[in-house]
């Protein structure tokens, strides 16, 4: 039985002139490319934690250090562990600021960005002293005269670099943190 008062079909627009019109707009994409992050002092120094990073982790990877009796290679499982983490965390940074994530996500953009960067490549930094020092350490003591030497020192030396540009990172983000009042919130809603 059809309802006489039912209309056989809903036209969901209303007819022309019958009410206001109204435009919805996006609140916008959350994530956008930020090529000037790329640009940046903290973007390059990323870039260059990334590379120099890479290298460490790579010329410590290429001997099977694991394999050497008596603990030989010990000291390469931290340069290792060190290596790798911080490199996943970075690029995860990275590749956060760069989609200028932490300023568009509601979530994320009242986080005190630089306050987190600043303590993040401060830790890293720490670790990464210890861990190039180890390098050093259990290259010269260890592995003077092998055929891994020259891999072992040269990771040594990029893990020495690797430090310096996480330094650096720490005294820029330390440098926008304190510009922003340097609070432990400071600089809630942007990024370094």
């Amino acid at each position: 039985m059809e309802d006489p008062a039912f209309p056989d079909s809903v036209d969901s627009m209303p007819p022309p002139g019958t009410g206001p019109t109204q435009t919805t707009t996006g609140g916008g994409s959350m994530i956008s490319f930020n090529i000037e992050y790329i640009k940046s002092i903290p973007g390059i120094l990323k870039i260059c934690e990334l590379f120099f990073g890479l290298i460490t982790w790579a010329c410590v990877a290429t001997y099977p250090y694991q394999l050497y009796a008596g603990g030989l290679g010990a000291g390469q499982h931290w340069v290792m562990f060190v290596a790798v983490t911080t490199w996943l965390i970075t690029l995860i940074l990275f590749i956060l600021f760069m989609l200028s994530v932490p300023s568009n996500v509601p979530v994320l953009s009242g986080l005190p960005w630089p306050f987190i960067e600043m303590a993040y490549n401060g830790g890293a930094s720490v670790l990464y002293f210890l861990a190039a020092c180890v390098q050093a350490g259990t290259t010269a003591t260890r592995y003077a005269g092998t055929n891994v030497y020259t891999t072992y020192a040269a990771a040594a030396a990029f893990a020495f670099f690797t430090t310096v540009a996480y330094v650096a990172d720490a005294f820029f983000a330390f440098q926008a943190w304190r510009s922003q009042g340097g609070g432990p919130a400071a600089g809630a809603g942007t990024q370094g």
